[in-house]
């Protein structure tokens, strides 16, 4: 069973390393504009525009001779881009996907396949896999509609952004109890944690584990699958921090630690 669980962590780790390097991965985000009323952005042809006040997605107004397509179809007027959906190319290597987040309905990503930190890209280091960081919780659930405060790199200004968190996980270590605060994430939980490896051998901020709570509401924390925030590959994305309760007071040994760069010119 062991080794099994080693080749599932091995192909797993595989995946990561070309996933955030793959099309519109981590490694290729090169903007992340907030577009809150009709505007040009530089660099990049068209008008923007939201979509609805109460509405995630936007708008976007071309020519037939600005050579946009969407969804590989050519544009000439406005179309609706819905969030993470419809894809907008303006060149061989450059993207666009309207997206969202709690709190800011109305973005706008662009990627580009030949950004810096992608040609600087070696990969990702990360810790062997150790067994023992594989820990049995329990999820412990709420209202389904609970969401739940969480603070963002790039919100200065002490802002919160609340996102749906429909329980909690808990886990003893050592005679301990541990309460984790996940949010939901495409049918998943997602928690953002931080330890005692951070800003030493692991990314600063903290990194993330995906969780799936089965019926009788066991969960399956794999510390060896803990992988690092979307910052970690580019300065444009708006990651979460780990709230107070998911800063654990011990090193986890376990899981994925930095990005490899070449050195940027």
């Amino acid at each position: 069973m062991r080794d099994l669980q080693i080749s599932d962590f091995t192909g797993w780790r595989q995946k990561r390393q070309q996933s955030v390097a793959g099309f519109q991965g981590d490694l290729t985000l090169v903007g992340l504009h907030r577009i809150e009323e009709p505007m040009h952005i530089k660099g990049i042809p068209g008008l923007w525009a939201p979509l609805a006040p109460e509405t995630p997605g936007l708008t976007l107004t071309v020519a037939e001779s600005d050579a946009i397509t969407v969804d590989d179809q050519l544009v000439d007027g406005t179309v609706q881009l819905y969030v993470d959906r419809s894809v907008v190319r303006f060149s061989r290597t450059l993207t666009a996907t309207a997206t969202m987040q709690p709190g800011s309905p109305h973005l706008l990503a662009v990627w580009d396949d030949n950004a810096d930190m992608l040609q600087a890209y070696q990969g990702i280091s990360s810790f062997p896999y150790h067994p023992e960081w594989v820990i049995q919780a329990e999820f412990v659930a709420e209202a389904a509609d609970r969401t739940m405060a969480f603070s963002h790199v790039d919100d200065t200004d002490g802002s919160l952004r609340y996102h749906k968190s429909p329980g909690d996980i808990t886990f003893m270590k050592e005679g301990v109890s541990y309460r984790l605060t996940p949010f939901a994430s495409d049918g998943s939980l997602l928690i953002i944690f931080g330890d005692r490896t951070n800003g030493d051998t692991t990314y600063g901020l903290g990194r993330m584990l995906l969780v799936h709570p089965e019926q009788d509401g066991s969960v399956t924390l794999d510390f060896n699958r803990s992988f690092l925030p979307p910052c970690a590959f580019s300065p444009y994305f708006n990651c979460p921090i780990p709230p107070a309760n998911n800063r654990l007071p011990f090193e986890i040994d376990a899981g994925e630690k930095q990005t490899l760069f070449f050195k940027i010119k």
